[in-house]
């Protein structure tokens, strides 16, 4: 049978528009509120529903959703989702009548269909155990041809999240550390083949997403492998999201490493800048916990906010204060001090840089600057 290929998006030369103002790093430390159950080992996508937080594991589980008490953890009830295979679940997220399973994932670099799983909020009751679903695929129109090389490719994919009538999918990109943008139709028939909107420097691997309805804000959640050998968790949250990542202002917060948070790989929004996130069982040498942790950046961000929009990068420009001249360098990608401060002024002109990534240093702050042309 014939499929219909549609392109939903037309290529942007670039994937964006001009970026918004990079406002800083900070750290925050989540609070822990319980290790999850067994049937939660690998949970890798989150949503939140009236202090229920429903969960699903990743590829080589059961087709099924687990749902657990936001206030401590404990399972209430799991349904088996009918007509549906678990290659890889690995995200969640929900509108007024729709839960969608993103079944997305792709480490291994052997799939480039994909498919997002429909189930009705309504049917998500104590009194069934099975749910029904109605499976769409989706192709991505730039991926290159198969196979791709395990964990070291950029067409993996880990997050998604409902914005004005639409569906966000967001890459995991081993190979660079960057995430891509792309946007369905909630609802579509045959395969859909879809471009890319705009892209975005993560410096890690992004593991999910979730937007903020009430307050217009997007949150990314991922990990990186430090230097050490370790991995450490972060988050983004962007201001005023617009449905271009790019476009809006952002701020990066490190959350610590996965020994004490797990593999962080569940996001979901409790009310404004009020989430919890979830890390999947690590099994190596040593075994830790799936777990759950909640975060409120309302105490956090009032105290940092109108500090951090002092000092920002915008159209290869540097505003910063100028009596904190003496106490910040701007260290290329081999830690060598890129630029000489004019003194006595509130902007530095970056402009005959070479493109490349800088690092803004000073007392109690660091910046990560992506000069792209």
């Amino acid at each position: 049978m014939n499929r219909l290929v549609f392109a939903f998006l037309v290529f942007h030369c670039g994937y964006g528009s001009a970026q918004g103002l990079d406002l800083g790093t900070i750290s925050y430390s989540p609070q822990f509120i319980s290790n999850l159950s067994a049937n939660c080992n690998e949970t890798s996508g989150l949503v939140y529903d009236n202090d229920t937080i429903f969960s699903i594991n990743d590829g080589g589980n059961p087709a099924a959703i687990q749902a657990f008490s936001a206030s401590n953890g404990q399972p209430i009830n799991e349904w088996q989702v009918g007509n549906a295979q678990n290659f890889d679940w690995e995200a969640l997220t929900l509108n007024d009548s729709v839960l969608f399973i993103a079944d997305i994932g792709n480490n291994a670099g052997t799939r480039n269909v994909f498919d997002i799983y429909r189930v009705l909020r309504q049917d998500l009751v104590a009194s069934v155990q099975t749910v029904a679903s109605v499976k769409q695929s989706f192709r991505f129109l730039d991926q290159p041809t198969l196979p791709l090389t395990v964990n070291a490719h950029n067409y993996d994919a880990e997050a998604i999240f409902y914005f004005q009538d639409s569906l966000h999918v967001l890459t995991k990109n081993w190979e660079n550390l960057w995430t891509r943008h792309y946007v369905l139709p909630c609802i579509w028939q045959d395969t859909l083949l879809i471009s890319p909107r705009d892209s975005f420097y993560v410096n890690g691997l992004v593991t999910d997403a979730a937007y903020s309805a009430q307050d217009n804000k997007l949150y990314l959640l991922g990990y990186k492998k430090e230097p050490s050998g370790l991995y450490s968790s972060f988050m983004y949250r962007f201001t005023d999201f617009n449905g271009e990542i790019l476009a809006s202002d952002y701020q990066r917060i490190e959350l610590g490493s996965t020994l004490s948070l797990a593999q962080t790989e569940g996001l979901c929004i409790a009310g404004p800048e009020m989430l919890f996130i979830s890390g999947e069982q690590i099994a190596s040498i040593i075994t830790i916990a799936p777990k759950l942790h909640f975060i409120n950046f309302f105490e956090l961000l009032g105290n940092t906010k109108n500090s951090a929009k002092k000092i920002y990068f915008h159209d290869n420009t540097l505003f910063i204060p100028k009596d904190a001249l003496p106490d910040f360098l701007l260290l290329d990608a081999n830690g060598k001090e890129a630029i000489e401060w004019v003194l006595n002024k509130n902007q530095q002109d970056l402009s005959a840089l070479a493109p490349g990534t800088y690092y803004l240093i000073g007392p109690t702050h660091r910046q990560t600057w992506i000069k792209r042309y």
